[in-house]
């Protein structure tokens, strides 16, 4: 009982603290929570004070939610891919946790050719010992720097919300349980039905396709068992 309720308060307290606005509401969230949460630390903070808008944080939370959350699954799996390296550099240069999500928002979220782990980890040099005022001015060279098509504030509102997301939340788990596959180029339904030994027609019924074989890069497909 006194588990259950710690792990109630923990929910509580998360979605107070980060999305506190009435079209998200905590218990449609079906990921479970990590059994230890790491709390914001000050670059996190100074992201919310620079942006708080609540009609963008819905926006964006509206997008991670989607299609089964399969964007957030997709950012996660490009995290994976350099979170060693970008979380190694970060502390040898002394800088908070979330620093290690900075190259993945800057570089590292769409398409793998564009993201070296240990170029774009360095990129984190820049940020070495600098004073909390000056934080968000050094940051905003990096975003221009990257070309990045975003506008800055959404830029930071999207990054930390996905901080929250990946570090709060055990993705990897929900992965497994659900039984999801995140559509790559190239692979069709046939192909996954190989993949699976599920039929294609299975897969159809599974994800409402109808009679379609049409799949698009990027979306999350169930997978019957």
């Amino acid at each position: 009982m006194v588990s259950i309720l710690k792990k109630l308060s923990k929910i509580a307290a998360f979605c107070t603290l980060f999305f506190s606005y009435d079209s998200f509401q905590c218990q449609t969230f079906t990921p479970e929570l990590k059994q230890e949460i790491r709390a914001p630390d000050k670059w996190e903070i100074l992201y919310k004070i620079a942006v708080e808008d609540k009609s963008l944080q819905s926006k964006i939370m509206d997008t991670y939610r989607a299609n089964e959350y399969a964007l957030l699954f997709e950012v996660n799996e490009r995290f994976e891919k350099c979170e060693d390296i970008w979380r190694l550099k970060a502390e040898a240069l002394e800088l908070p946790p979330s620093a290690a999500f900075i190259p993945l928002m800057l570089y590292g979220r769409f398409e793998d050719t564009k993201c070296d782990c240990n170029r774009s980890g360095d990129n984190l040099q820049s940020l070495r010992s600098i004073q909390n005022l000056e934080f968000i001015s050094v940051l905003k060279g990096l975003f221009d720097a990257s070309e990045v098509d975003d506008e800055f504030d959404f830029f930071l509102q999207e990054l930390s919300i996905v901080i929250r997301l990946i570090e709060n939340f055990n993705l990897q788990k929900i992965t497994v349980r659900l039984n999801h596959h995140l559509v790559k180029k190239g692979e069709t339904l046939y192909r996954l039905s190989s993949i699976y030994g599920v039929s294609v027609t299975e897969i159809q019924t599974a994800n409402k396709l109808g009679a379609s074989t049409n799949i698009t890069i990027g979306s999350l497909l169930t997978i019957p068992e």
